[in-house]
């Protein structure tokens, strides 16, 4: 077995079939530290809010729904998944968001829902965000709901919204929000 890096400083008893010590460890004390004080001063990230569209959810009015999103992504980090799939429908959804957004790097990011790959992407998307980027997830629409509750889980989003047949047509609906915790 070999190692990249030291595990421990201090030597370490161990047997070898037989019984015998090949080497005892001298008394080390535990010494439990408390948080420094610059720990607790660390930012939390903004709230995240994800926003799932999908082609041709409702009515499809995509200059309303793209709008509202540029509304959202103007006071909060937005993460938007779009499931599509026709590739001009996702560029044509970027370009709405560059062209509402134009102070702000709208990136699009094709996903696909593979097991084991989505961490990636989703640390991917983490890195955008971080950086004050408009990540546009760009995904089939079979898997749109996987990859958003996937992406939303590992961002510990604030809200997903998506976009649902209301009264008023077709706008984005809040689905899901993080519940406040609760001070006992």
């Amino acid at each position: 077995m070999t190692t990249r890096r030291k595990l421990t400083a201090e030597p370490v008893e161990f047997r070898w079939g037989g019984g015998s010590t090949a080497r005892r460890p001298r008394h080390v004390p535990m010494v439990i530290r408390e948080p420094e004080a610059v720990w607790l001063e660390v930012e939390p990230r903004s709230s995240v809010t994800v926003a799932a569209v999908r082609e041709g959810d409702a009515d499809w009015h995509p200059e309303r729904v793209m709008r509202r999103l540029a509304e959202l992504a103007a006071g909060e980090a937005l993460l938007v998944v779009l499931g599509s799939d026709d590739r001009p429908v996702g560029d044509a959804v970027v370009a709405e968001l560059r062209r509402c957004l134009p102070l702000r790097e709208v990136v699009a990011v094709p996903v696909r829902h593979r097991h084991g790959q989505l961490l990636r992407d989703a640390a991917t998307v983490e890195g955008l965000l971080d950086a004050g980027r408009l990540p546009v997830v760009v995904t089939p629409a079979g898997t749109m709901l996987d990859v958003t509750a996937e992406i939303a889980s590992y961002l510990r989003a604030d809200r997903v919204l998506r976009v649902l047949d209301t009264t008023e047509g077709a706008g984005l609906c809040q689905v899901w929000r993080r519940p406040e915790p609760s001070v006992n």
